[in-house]
């Protein structure tokens, strides 16, 4: 009887370390997973959000003046920043969707005042649009 137990003390604690080795890499994996769900949707809002801002200055400018608004250069230097942060976690898809409306952004810069900067802020808008269907699909939303 004696043999018989120790076996099942045997059994019992491989079944436990197996268990434990299972659960933490498993658990590990969810974390990670979690982790850079996270970080893409700080990265994705804090891009977006640089995006509003920078067309937001454009469009109260409204045709006033041909100069950028201030406050436009840092809001254009922050989606740089975030894209970066995009780079190092998002795919290719997402990625050439942001790059897009980063080059966009820079266009609605470079437009003269009037309508070639509305058309531009349109543009923006669209691309806005494909930015945040590319995030949703990458997260998987």
């Amino acid at each position: 009887m004696g043999d018989l137990g120790i076996w099942a003390a045997w059994a019992a604690a491989l079944t436990s370390a197996a268990t434990l080795v299972v659960t933490t890499v498993v658990g590990g994996r969810r974390e990670h997973r979690l982790w850079v769900r996270d970080a893409l949707t700080d990265a994705f809002v804090a891009f977006l959000e640089a995006s509003w801002q920078h067309s937001d200055l454009f469009h109260a400018q409204s045709g006033q003046s041909e100069s950028p608004p201030a406050g436009a250069t840092e809001a254009y230097a922050e989606m740089r920043s975030q894209l970066t942060r995009l780079r190092l976690l998002a795919s290719g898809n997402v990625l050439r969707a942001c790059e897009e409306l980063l080059r966009q952004q820079r266009g609605v810069a470079e437009a003269g005042a009037g309508a070639d900067r509305r058309a531009a802020l349109a543009r923006v808008s669209e691309l806005r649009r494909k930015v945040v269907a590319a995030a949703k699909t990458e997260m998987g939303l």
